[in-house]
């Protein structure tokens, strides 16, 4: 049994790290094709800039001027969870947001992975309007 419990740790170690990895991969294709033609981390864009999302208040980059008042009045701050449950049903949550038209991402896999993917705050997906 200690053997049994010994191996399942060492797969567990060793495993997780590229599961997330994996997650992270995915998450960013995902977040290249469903979400880059409004969001950047560095610029805001038709949605607010992504920078310091996960532990940020809903609704208050101070220089986004297009919040519906729904995302103003939330009191939730972003995380996981909070991402999940929104990007399950964005209009849910927030009728009046642009994300309840086309933000909903039905497969938690792919929720999952565009959450990992958000974490790392990837500067390369920076497409960012030329002022």
């Amino acid at each position: 049994m200690r053997l049994l419990i010994l191996v399942a740790g060492f797969f567990l170690a060793f495993s997780l790290p590229n599961a997330y990895a994996d997650d992270v991969s995915e998450g960013r294709n995902l977040f290249i094709t469903r979400c880059l033609g409004c969001h950047a981390f560095a610029c805001n864009k038709i949605g607010p800039r992504l920078a310091g999302l996960i532990g940020r208040t809903v609704g208050t980059v101070e220089d986004y001027g297009f919040y519906s008042q729904g995302l103003k009045d939330a009191d939730f701050v972003w995380a996981d969870k909070s991402l999940d449950t929104f990007f399950t049903d964005p209009g849910k949550i927030f009728p009046k947001s642009v994300m309840a038209r086309n933000g909903k991402i039905e497969d938690a896999t792919q929720r999952r992975q565009i959450i990992a993917f958000l974490r790392t705050e990837d500067p390369t997906v920076n497409i960012c309007p030329q002022k």
